[in-house]
Parts: structure tokens; C-alpha cells; sequence
């Protein structure tokens, strides 16, 4: 089963990726050019860990935000399963972290991390829409925004 038939408006945040213990997802383009994860159900064992690690199925919460960074299509683009397992290795390791992202990439962080951030582990926030960079958020987020 993939894991868009558990989760409605999937946001792309690829916390699910990370998540999977058998390195069997994957980020593909939809139609409209969203990212959306496909499982490779020959290695899927099934386990739901990619369901249980995304923040629209397991909500998190966010922090109210004053001020956002400015759009920029470097941080659109990353590879963020190896930003979130990099952004985790530093933090465990004690290592002071700033964690800029969309509130989207946000959620999936905390996902990861159990919802709580540690204190060495800051975040800021990015407008999300490249159409109306001042808008903070996509119709996804608002499935979580407290």
C-alpha cells in the first residue's frame, strides 16, 4: 500500500523516508510537480514506520512564527532525508543547529525528533510559495499549524 492511501495532501516533506527502516521510498514527481513518496512494495515490510514518522498523519506542532526568511529556491531542492539525518547527527552529537526550512520541512524535522526539539536545535522558518513569496504557508500546513 502506498503511503499517499493512508495520507491525504501529502506535503512532500520526505520525513518518511528517513523513517523507513528498509530504505524502500523514494520521492517522485506528480503531474503537477509535487513531490510524492512511492514505495517499493517488494522491499516494504510493512512495518508503517514511513506513516508513523509523517507529520500530517502524526500532527506535530509548530511554534508561532514573527518572521520568515525570504524565498529562495537553494532550500526547494534539497535532498532533505540527508538534511534531517545530518541535522539529527549534529544534535545528538551536542552540536549547536539552526534548521532552516519551510514550515513543512519544519514539521518533518520534528517528526523525526519526537516533536520536541532540543534546546541546541533552533528553527526559521522560510515563505513557502515561490507564486506569492511573502505567503508563509502552503495548503498543506495548515493540516498541523496550531
Amino acid at each position: 500500500m502506498q503511503i499517499t492511501e493512508k495520507v491525504r495532501n501529502c506535503n512532500g516533506c520526505s520525513a518518511c523516508i528517513v523513517g523507513c527502516r528498509y530504505s524502500c521510498i523514494h520521492m517522485v514527481e506528480d503531474e503537477n510537480g509535487y513531490k510524492q513518496p512511492l514505495i517499493d512494495e517488494n522491499g516494504c515490510s510493512k512495518c508503517n514506520n514511513c506513516v508513523l514518522y509523517c507529520p500530517l498523519y502524526m500532527p506535530v506542532e509548530l511554534p508561532l512564527f514573527e518572521t520568515y526568511y525570504e524565498y529562495d529556491e537553494q532550500y526547494y531542492h534539497r535532498d532533505m532525508p540527508k538534511v534531517y539525518r545530518e541535522t539529527i547527527r549534529a544534535a545528538r552529537a551536542g552540536n549547536h543547529i539552526q534548521f532552516v526550512g519551510t514550515l513543512c520541512q519544519i514539521a518533518g524535522l520534528k517528526s523525526l525528533m519526537g516533536d520536541k526539539l532540543p534546546p541546541n536545535v533552533q528553527v526559521a522558518p522560510l515563505y513557502c510559495d515561490p507564486e506569492d513569496p511573502k505567503r508563509p504557508e502552503c495548503a498543506g500546513c495548515t493540516f498541523w499549524k496550531k
